[in-house]
């Protein structure tokens, strides 16, 4: 399997070949091709270099699942009149929301994401990252949940105030802020992004209380998945807090009425509690707590927790390996490789096919469609879409999808067996081989 396949079957709640990782590494590509962050961020933002980035990172590290940009909070703040600092080697970060009086808010106008600099060059990033290694890797969108997003352009302090004092403007922040990323998610996809990923540090009820959540952060992400899913793409969702157990757990099946097709748990989430309420449900995403155990190591404590990980959630599949949250420049490098590497190592499913449950066999396996996530037998897929075709009797080595009927490359022994089957099958009828 090429690793977007990998990261497809996954979120369809299928089992690959082995756990896809997705990094959601923001600017850590910076460090690995050794530039300045002002010299990619600053100003109209480098598509070029940008790019060039993203794919060092990826090429170095080897991730299945890359974002289509360097990137950071805020990156509309300037475009709106706010104000952003460019560290030479740190993180971009808002030093003065734009949206700071209740006039901004109303006269505020959603900047268009295709062409209006910075952001039309963000999503230039992504044509360019699609363009040349989006065939083989998985390029995700990256856009803040509805509060997160709010909370930038409003700051978040003022926010939190308007919730309860001047409702009136937070709801306008709010559909404003959520009018600006369902424009952007829209032009990500038309650039090439396979699938859509909400960061939502701020949707989190321990800060903004359930109801927040309820009212507010659902039917924002309702539309984002909807404008998504009109492109084809599936959508994920990563809120902060704790969601796995405790007072905020129901608000899980609530979000996941939305559609979207994975929820990653960040940090303080018990995995393995997860994967048995939800896990049929929807993909689980998340792994080693990026703030501790990555940052600091040691390597054997970040294989260790990687193996804890798999261990929770790999069984059956629907899984995506990340850390708890995104990744920067200033991460050790030889962290990240441990952790991707620990996942190749131990995260492979026991299939001929790359798309069985473990145990499934080299023959009775099943299979995970990478065009549509479809999940079938892949005697089904022999026996029933390939059915008389002269390849499937001659040890063609593609089962073929029954619902879209695109084809999957399947083991050598899988396909000699059932190449075999309906050879037999054939015969019992008295009729040719194949058509």
């Amino acid at each position: 399997m090429t690793p977007r396949e990998r990261m497809t079957a996954a979120l369809a709640g299928g089992v690959p070949d082995r756990v896809p990782v997705f990094l959601r590494d923001l600017t850590l590509g910076l460090d690995i091709a050794d530039l300045d962050t002002p010299e990619v961020c600053a100003g109209a933002f480098d598509a070029e270099l940008s790019a060039r980035s993203v794919i060092a990172a990826q090429r170095e590290i080897g991730h299945d699942a890359v974002v289509g940009s360097i990137q950071y909070c805020g990156m509309e703040v300037e475009m709106l009149g706010g104000e952003v600092m460019f560290p030479q080697r740190g993180i971009p970060s808002v030093t003065r929301a734009p949206l700071d009086s209740p006039e901004k808010v109303d006269d505020a106008e959603v900047p268009d994401a295709r062409r209006d600099a910075p952001l039309s060059n963000i999503v230039r990033s992504y044509r360019l990252v699609s363009e040349r290694i989006g065939r083989e890797v998985a390029v995700l969108g990256n856009v803040e949940g509805p509060l997160t997003k709010a909370g930038i352009l409003r700051g978040l302090d003022i926010l939190a105030m308007d919730m309860v004092s001047d409702p009136d403007v937070f709801r306008r922040t709010v559909r404003f802020s959520n009018d600006l990323t369902v424009d952007l998610c829209s032009a990500m996809c038309e650039a090439g992004a396979d699938a859509m990923f909400v960061a939502a540090a701020t949707d989190n009820p321990d800060i903004l209380g359930g109801e927040a959540i309820v009212k507010h952060t659902i039917p924002g992400l309702k539309r984002i998945v909807d404008a998504v899913r009109s492109e084809g793409s599936p959508t994920s969702f990563h809120p902060h807090g704790t969601f796995s157990h405790g007072e905020f757990s129901g608000l899980v099946d609530a979000v996941l009425e939305t559609g979207i097709a994975g929820f990653q748990f960040a940090e303080g989430n018990d995995l393995a509690e997860a994967k048995r309420r939800w896990g049929r449900k929807t993909c689980i995403m998340g792994g080693v707590n990026a703030f501790t155990t990555l940052l600091l190591g040691p390597l054997e404590a970040i294989r260790d927790e990687t193996a804890r990980c798999l261990d929770a959630c790999m069984d059956g599949g629907g899984y995506v390996m990340m850390c708890s949250c995104s990744l920067h420049r200033g991460m050790p490098l030889g962290h990240v490789k441990e952790m991707v590497g620990t996942c190749a190592s131990l995260g492979r499913y026991k299939t001929a096919g790359g798309g069985g449950p473990p145990g499934g066999g080299p023959k009775g396996g099943w299979t995970v469609c990478p065009s549509c996530g479809h999940r079938y037998l892949t005697i089904t897929g022999r026996g029933k879409a390939c059915y008389g075709c002269p390849s499937a009797v001659s040890g063609c080595g593609m089962a073929r999808c029954p619902r879209c009927d695109a084809g999957t490359p399947i083991g050598r022994s899988a396909s000699e067996w059932l190449s075999s089957l309906v050879r037999r099958h054939r015969a019992q009828y008295g009729r040719a081989a194949f058509r």
